[in-house]
């Protein structure tokens, strides 16, 4: 099962791959300059080397005390609802200023905001800082450090958590910030995602994730410890992530081909 599960996962990547405009990326068969080929070339390796340098460099911080303006449920709600719609018009307007796609799931739900609240935010309402919330899909790293920059100068950023830096155990890899939105001065999740990395997650990744959790629950429904076999499976699975994410990045990272 683990190994048709592997294939199964190889071939996504093979398409993710296949898809990812990095990965296709090739030089003109013919030109009218070898100078003017080389000269390009270089030129888009420093362009590239400095967006590289740029993404690096955003580093992972947190304010203290990040909190919202409300603790009632009901109050922060109906802010949220005006908060999404602001943080939309402000995604959608960055997108259209670079190489970005926006990804607008709309407000959370109040049972999963309620959830939230109760089991990781100790009922503390005005911790909520996810209920507005959007994404930027890049299609490489330079738009992507171009939308950072453009979105850092129309709010207050409170917290950036930046995974290409240090990406999570499983590979996966993006840039999550919560920022103060100027007008209802509500804080809303913003995360920047490349392309291919989006699209494992969304894939790949996603199915790999529900067979670990069918894995765990059965062993936690029969109250007892994972067995041999599914330590196996589970730490194959967790590889065949880690070199998903892997093989991507690695695309991403050479975005233009030496010159002979």
């Amino acid at each position: 099962m683990i190994v048709k599960s592997a294939l199964r996962t190889c071939f996504v990547l093979l398409c993710v791959l296949s898809r990812s405009p990095v990965a296709t990326a090739s030089l003109p068969a013919d030109t009218d300059s070898d100078y003017e080929l080389r000269s390009s070339s270089q030129g888009s390796k420093k362009s590239f080397q400095r967006s590289l340098s740029g993404l690096y460099s955003i580093p992972s911080w947190r304010q203290s005390h990040i909190t919202q303006p409300y603790d009632d449920f009901d109050s922060l709600y109906q802010q949220g609802q005006q908060a999404q719609a602001e943080l939309e018009q402000l995604i959608q307007q960055v997108s259209l200023s670079t190489d970005t796609q926006s990804q607008l799931p709309g407000i959370k739900s109040p049972t999963r905001a309620k959830y939230k609240i109760s089991t990781e935010l100790n009922g503390e309402v005005n911790r909520l800082t996810d209920l507005a919330r959007g994404s930027l899909i890049a299609s490489d790293i330079g738009s992507l450090v171009q939308a950072f920059e453009l979105l850092s100068k129309k709010v207050t950023i409170v917290e950036v958590r930046n995974r290409f830096k240090l990406p999570a155990t499983s590979g996966y890899r993006d840039l999550k910030m919560l920022v103060r939105l100027p007008q209802t001065q509500h804080v809303a999740e913003i995360q920047l995602h490349l392309q291919a990395i989006s699209d494992i997650k969304n894939g790949a990744e996603h199915e790999i994730y529900e067979r670990l959790q069918t894995i765990e629950r059965t062993a936690s429904s029969e109250n007892r410890e994972l067995n041999e076999l599914e330590v196996s499976q589970v730490n194959s699975l967790r590889n065949i992530s880690i070199n998903l994410y892997q093989s991507v990045w690695q695309q991403y990272l050479q975005p233009v081909r030496a010159v002979s």
